[in-house]
């Protein structure tokens, strides 16, 4: 395989000398260097070497099933790549984004129902002229939709028949709304079955043009009123009655096999959904299928604590678009699809498939967004952007169907880890740091040496001639089985991202040194579980990295379970900030071979917040 030209020998990975399998290897750095390029392959070897961290992949844990990654078929996207690219050229652009081999595979589409912020100009599938209304939808028309955006949809499902569909409003038409139009105002009361027609003529209308739905939502970003592009405020309430008393019955009549997400937010406010999938006829609906989130604010952590509270149902990430404002695209988009990924995201969906030169064009909304490809609308010329290659890491290699399995994070280097349909492995990693971080794989008693340049990101793929696992709910319905693994309490820090277990915690991104993610949202009972910690002969002290901004209180390490015999309690001082990080000792007792761990936040009185969790050490003095 070849090397990009130009990029420094620290780059590479190292190929091993000793006898064993292979792995392929992608590689994409901050610098844009290397852009998913290929790299020479790496060797498991059956001894591992000394000294160096390890990141564990154990596929015998399992967790969610992936159903894909991608982008939105925007009415702008779909312009520029039907209209504005040679006709000689579209299928080559086609192929870049939905096939595997030619391409990155791009496996799961939404489709904004109507005009949206990328869009050039406002439009829904009824639009009238003022103060005329339609309730029973006699002229609804997907007609606009059949100029550019059905194409394309057809030529992606013939290039990529796996492709699933959500489809998502900005706004009702403008007739439904208090305001009269698709810019602000709210949803009518009594226009409520007429937007629950709506959806179920939208989706017989797709599937009569071969084109399935596979899920919808009630309301883009409810919790947001844009000024210049469509857009319905929704409150939680309100979203309950719209689905139980309208939306699923109407799909029920229809016996449609679509599926409903809630939400469709920000990570924020994960009240929002917890309060919709609380109402009992939601809740026993198996229509439902989770909950849509977007990555514009909070962390992906509340995914988790939602997944938790409903087990059976699924988090999607339905929209996260790179743009002008993030510092460094590449490192952003290794955080937060990894971190999505070990929250029990389903999917992971950037913004536009396509913009243009101008990053448009739209009638009002995001001009600063960027596509998977830019479109030059003058001359026709098309771009790969960062966000193509970023995604390209997943969704070239995780194939739909895949599994989430268990891999723990390095000091400095996150991860992700999955196992496909055909039985292949795959690692994602990303080196949060500015230096080189060398490490070993683990994967069943192999280790495969590694170095990552700084601030790069790479996919390791391997075969495995075993079943695929099958996946779990929750991480705590994997406490009663026993993993693949140890991890060795005095050997290397145990990063808290590493849990196998949780309470009323939330991983969120950490400043400290080596980046990564800490655990937040602690109260007191809130804990922590890590199968198989390998305490040798015994340790008798632990440090731990700690930050609070709240009340601080006591980190207690307990055996086996969250109850069990106490072996430390480490003081949880307060620091001056929730990333103002600083290393606390305590003694140990009681703690030789092999036993589960439970790091369990106290507190004496007080309320509020008491501290984030970073990494614990132990060791012999």
């Amino acid at each position: 395989m070849r090397r990009p030209a130009g990029v420094l020998t620290a780059v590479f990975f190292l190929a091993l000398s000793a006898a064993g399998q292979k792995a392929e290897i992608w590689l994409t750095t901050s610098d844009r260097r290397a852009l998913l390029e290929p790299q020479a392959p790496a060797e498991f070897a059956r001894e591992r070497k000394p000294g160096l961290p390890a990141v564990i992949v154990a596929d015998g844990t399992a967790y969610q099933r992936i159903e894909g990654f991608g982008a939105s078929m925007t009415d702008s996207a779909a312009y520029l790549i039907h209209q504005r690219v040679p006709a000689e050229k579209q299928q080559e652009v086609m192929e870049w984004l939905f096939d595997f081999r030619k391409g990155i595979g791009v496996s799961f589409l939404r489709n904004p129902m109507g005009a949206s912020d990328l869009a050039r100009f406002h439009y829904s599938y009824d639009d009238l002229p003022p103060g005329q209304e339609d309730m029973r939808l006699e002229r609804f028309s997907i007609e606009h939709d059949r100029a550019d955006i059905l194409p394309l949809l057809k030529q992606a499902l013939r290039i990529h028949p796996q492709i699933r569909m959500m489809g998502s409003p900005w706004s009702a038409p403008g007739w439904m709304k208090t305001s009269g139009s698709m810019i602000g105002g709210s949803l009518r009361k009594e226009a409520y079955p007429a937007f629950a027609l709506y959806f179920r003529k939208y989706v017989e209308a797709y599937a009569k043009e071969g084109v399935p739905v596979h899920y919808v939502s009630m309301q883009n970003e409810p919790l947001y009123v844009p000024k210049d592009y469509p857009g319905m405020p929704v409150t939680a309430a309100e979203q309950i009655d719209f689905l139980k008393n309208h939306l699923l019955p109407e799909l029920d009549a229809a016996r449609l096999s679509t599926r409903v997400l809630v939400y469709d937010h920000n990570w924020d406010r994960p009240d929002y959904p917890e309060q919709v999938l609380a109402d009992s006829v939601i809740a026993g609906s198996p229509r439902v299928a989770g909950t849509a989130w977007h990555w514009y604010g909070g962390t992906a952590g509340a995914m988790t604590r939602v997944q938790q509270m409903d087990p059976k149902r699924g988090q999607y990430v339905t929209e996260a678009s790179g743009g002008t404002w993030i510092e460094d695209q590449v490192k952003a988009d290794f955080e937060a699809i990894i971190h999505s990924m070990r929250n029990f995201a389903r999917v992971f969906v950037k913004w536009g498939l396509a913009l243009n030169e101008k990053r448009g064009p739209n009638a009002g909304g995001c001009n600063t967004c960027t596509g998977l490809v830019e479109v030059n609308e003058q001359t026709g010329e098309v771009k790969k952007t960062i966000d193509y290659f970023t995604l390209g890491h997943f969704s070239k290699f995780v194939r739909p169907g895949a599994v989430r399995v268990y891999s723990t994070n390095a000091p400095g280097v996150i991860t992700a880890a999955f196992v496909n349909r055909d039985r292949s492995r795959v690692l994602v990693a990303f080196n949060e740091t500015k230096e080189e971080k060398r490490f070993q794989v683990e994967w069943r008693r192999r280790w495969m040496e590694l170095a990552l340049p700084p601030l790069g990101g790479a996919t390791v793929a391997w075969q495995q001639g075993i079943e695929p696992p099958s996946p779990q709910g929750t991480p705590r319905a994997e406490r009663n089985k026993k993993p693949q693994f140890v991890i060795p309490a005095a050997d290397q820090p145990i990063l808290a991202s590493n849990y196998t277990s949780l309470r009323e915690l939330r991983t969120e991104p950490c400043t400290d040194a080596d980046g990564g993610f800490n655990l937040g949202y602690s109260a007191a009972g809130s804990w922590a579980g890590f199968r198989n910690v390998d305490f040798g002969t015994g340790v008798s002290v632990v440090d731990v990295r700690v930050a609070s901004a709240g009340t601080g209180g006591t980190l207690e390490f307990r055996l086996d379970k969250p109850d069990g015999a106490l072996i430390a309690q480490a003081p949880l001082p307060v620091t001056g900030g929730w990333q103002t990080w600083t290393t606390v000792s305590a003694p140990v007792t009681g703690a030789a071979g092999v036993h589960d761990l439970y790091a369990v936040f106290t507190r004496q009185g007080g309320s509020g917040g008491l501290a984030n969790l970073n990494w614990f050490r132990f060791r012999n003095e």
